[in-house]
């Protein structure tokens, strides 16, 4: 049986919300009783796991150009958008959670933070480089933007070297998981560069 494209899109953005379902059912269940599910600190672990999804949301978008060009996946095309959105959604809610489980809503101690901790203003940087991405991912803005509609959404290159530079500078113990996300986002980064190059010659 071959899936209609509005077959696909359903099963993309139901398979795209399954963390949010995962991290919701996770929530109600710690606030019935069963604490350790998150670990000690049930906040770190939200703002933390919110936090991987928007990141793997980004690189699956920057990854659906090089598989559609060099591994004939020319279907991923149509859902290249959606895939930002899901990135966009879960990178604010992980700006959320940090707000509210990490900072307490205490706008008076952000200064502080972002002086301790500068992987915070690095994540801000690529939160809002985010917003006008999703402002303008409507084919109205598209058609109204023409050519600097690419340009702008170029950003995307930027935004995921800064999620990247935001992940390992939090690097204390573990450095596995930053290092193999940045290894993926440069490889991404370095493939989607080389088509933008080749295009360009052609």
């Amino acid at each position: 049986m071959v899936l209609t494209l509005t077959g696909r899109r359903w099963i993309v953005a139901l398979a795209s919300a399954l963390p949010l379902l995962y991290i919701m059912q996770a929530i109600v269940r710690v606030q019935m009783g069963e604490w350790n599910l998150l670990g000690p600190e049930p906040g770190k672990a939200i703002t933390l796991f919110t936090g991987t999804w928007g990141f793997n949301f980004l690189l699956m978008t920057l990854a659906v150009t090089p598989l559609s060009r060099y591994a004939g996946q020319r279907w991923l095309m149509a859902h290249r958008r959606m895939l930002g959105l899901y990135a966009a959604f879960y990178v604010s809610l992980h700006a959320l959670a940090y707000l509210a489980f990490l900072l307490g809503w205490q706008w008076g101690e952000l200064g502080r933070e972002v002086v301790e901790r500068p992987y915070l203003l690095v994540g801000a940087l690529s939160w809002l480089l985010l917003l006008p991405l999703v402002v303008t991912s409507t084919r109205g803005w598209q058609r109204t933007l023409k050519k600097r509609w690419k340009r702008l959404h170029q950003l995307i290159y930027i935004i995921v070297a800064l999620a990247a530079v935001h992940y390992l500078l939090q690097i204390r113990a573990s450095w596995l998981d930053p290092v193999a996300y940045t290894l993926i986002a440069a490889i991404l980064l370095a493939l989607r560069t080389r088509f933008f190059f080749s295009r360009k010659r052609v």
